[in-house]
C-alpha cells in the first residue's frame, strides 16, 4: 500500500504539475517544497560549513567515528536539488553507516553546465583530504545524478593523481545521459515519473552537446582502478537498464562492485525512509557496505603491519 501511495503521488505530480518549460527556479522550488514533508530522522545534529565557495551542512548523528566522513552529492538532474532537499536522506545513510556526513551545494545546470558539478565535487574531495581525513575513511555517495557525479568523482580523482576513497555508494545513478538502453520503451510504463524525453532534455541541458564525455556519462568510462561501488537500482524505473549494463561493464572490467535490484520500486524510493519498509532495508545496506569496507581496510592493514614487524 506505501508503495503504491508513492507511485500514484508520482503520477499526480507528473500529470498535474511538472512541464519541460518551467524555469529553473521553479523545479527547485517545488523540489524543495515537496521534499519538505519527509520524516526527519531522530538524533541528528546539523552544522552549516563553507567549502570553498561551496555552502555545505555537516550532519552528525549520535555515537559516529568522527575520523570518518560520506561526501553526500545530492540528485536533481544536475538543474535542481539541494542540500535543504536531500539532507533526511543522507542523514539516514549516515546514521545506518555510524559516520558524519557532508552534504555540498554544488552548482547547478543550466546556469552552471558541466563540468561545473564535477569541479565542485572534487573541490569538496580534495577540501576533505586537506582536513585532515585519510581517503580510507571517507565515503562519496549519491542519489541519481549524484549517484553520476559520484562516479565521475571517482574518476576525476583518479584522472588527477588523487588517492580513491574508501568506496562509492549511488542510488538510482544517472550514468547515461542520452537514455540509450532500448529496453526503455517496453519498460516505459512501469517508471510513474521519469520518461526517456525528460532524460535526454535535462542530459542536454547539463552537458550540452558533450552528453558522451565519460564524465558526464560515466557508462562510457574506463572504470580500472577506482574505489569499490554500491549501485541500489528500482525495478519499476528505466534507469534500471543503463545501471544494469553499467553493473556488467564494472564486473567485465574487474571493477569491484556490488549491485541491489529492488522489486517494483521507483527512481531513489531510499528517499522515503522511515515510511518505505524498502527504503529503510536499502539504506541499512548501504550502512552494512561501507562498514564491511572499513573494516576490510583495517583488517589489511592489520596484517601489513604485523607483516612489518615480523621481518
Amino acid at each position: 500500500m506505501r508503495n503504491w501511495l508513492i507511485k500514484f503521488f508520482f503520477k499526480a505530480t507528473k500529470k498535474v504539475l511538472y512541464r519541460q518549460d518551467y524555469a529553473p527556479d521553479k523545479y527547485r522550488k517545488g523540489m524543495d517544497f515537496f521534499t519538505s514533508f519527509l520524516r526527519k530522522p531522530k538524533r541528528v545534529r546539523f552544522e552549516t560549513e563553507m567549502v570553498e565557495h561551496m555552502d555545505a551542512l555537516w550532519i552528525k548523528p549520535d555515537k559516529i567515528d568522527s575520523d570518518s566522513v560520506i561526501l553526500y552529492l545530492h540528485g536533481g538532474g544536475y538543474g535542481m536539488g539541494s542540500i535543504k532537499s536531500h539532507k533526511k536522506l543522507a542523514a539516514r545513510i549516515a546514521r545506518s553507516a555510524r559516520t558524519q556526513c557532508l552534504i555540498i551545494e554544488y552548482r547547478l545546470a543550466p546556469e552552471h553546465p558541466f563540468p561545473a558539478a564535477l569541479e565542485d565535487s572534487i573541490t569538496a574531495y580534495k577540501w576533505l583530504l586537506e582536513k585532515g581525513f585519510k581517503p580510507e575513511k571517507i565515503a562519496i555517495g549519491g542519489d541519481s545524478a549524484g549517484g553520476g557525479l559520484t562516479i565521475a568523482t571517482l574518476l576525476k580523482a583518479r584522472e588527477e593523481g588523487l588517492p580513491q576513497p574508501l568506496a562509492g555508494f549511488c542510488m538510482s545513478p544517472w550514468v547515461d545521459l542520452e537514455a540509450s538502453c532500448p529496453e526503455i520503451a517496453e519498460h516505459q510504463k512501469y517508471d510513474p515519473f521519469i520518461d526517456a524525453e525528460s532524460v535526454r532534455i535535462w542530459g542536454k541541458r547539463y552537458a550540452c552537446d558533450d552528453t558522451r564525455n565519460p564524465l558526464a556519462s560515466p557508462i562510457h568510462a574506463d572504470l580500472a582502478g577506482i574505489a569499490p561501488l554500491l549501485i541500489q537500482v528500482g525495478t519499476a524505473e528505466i534507469l534500471l537498464f543503463e545501471n544494469r549494463a553499467f553493473y556488467q561493464k564494472a564486473l567485465n572490467e574487474g571493477m569491484d562492485i556490488q549491485f541491489e535490484e529492488y522489486k517494483d520500486m521507483v527512481h531513489v524510493f531510499q528517499t522515503f525512509g522511515g515510511f518505505l519498509p524498502q527504503a529503510d532495508k536499502a539504506i541499512e545496506s548501504i550502512g552494512r557496505f561501507i562498514l564491511a569496507k572499513a573494516q576490510k581496510k583495517t583488517n589489511h592493514k592489520t596484517i601489513e603491519g604485523i607483516g612489518s614487524t615480523m621481518a
